[in-house]
């Protein structure tokens, strides 16, 4: 349960015109431009979490961030574009890429155990 008592939950919400443009051009795309728009969408996610500055507020606070290496983001685009097969070896090296950026994170530690599992196991 959410602490912010404004929080919709799951529930659907009304768009405005502006989104339902956007939604309707999404859907008229062919699978190889929706392919080009992800693409598009995930290079600008992994230079944002690159840089330097804030990502995130809550309640008007700015939240820590760890910048991401440049090794990491390389991974991340080479499995995105399928340039690198996703096995269990690449799960564990991006979650040791994580778990250097955030050596204190209970979350992050334990998502290194299970890729070290799996790694193992195959």
């Amino acid at each position: 349960m959410s602490s912010n008592k404004d929080w919709k939950g799951t529930e659907p919400v009304a768009r405005t015109s502006e989104q339902h443009k956007r939604k309707r051009e999404y859907d008229a795309m062919s699978p190889e431009e929706k392919r080009a728009a992800s693409r598009k969408q995930l290079l600008g996610f992994l230079e944002m979490f690159q840089g330097e500055g804030t990502i995130i507020h809550m309640n008007g606070k700015a939240q820590k961030h760890s910048p991401m290496s440049k090794e990491e983001a390389a991974l991340h685009m080479a499995c995105f574009d399928g340039e690198t097969k996703v096995t269990p070896e690449i799960k564990l090296q991006l979650a040791q890429y994580e778990a250097m950026r955030w050596p204190n994170s209970k979350r992050v530690q334990a998502k290194l155990w299970k890729a070290m599992q799996g790694a193992e196991e195959d």
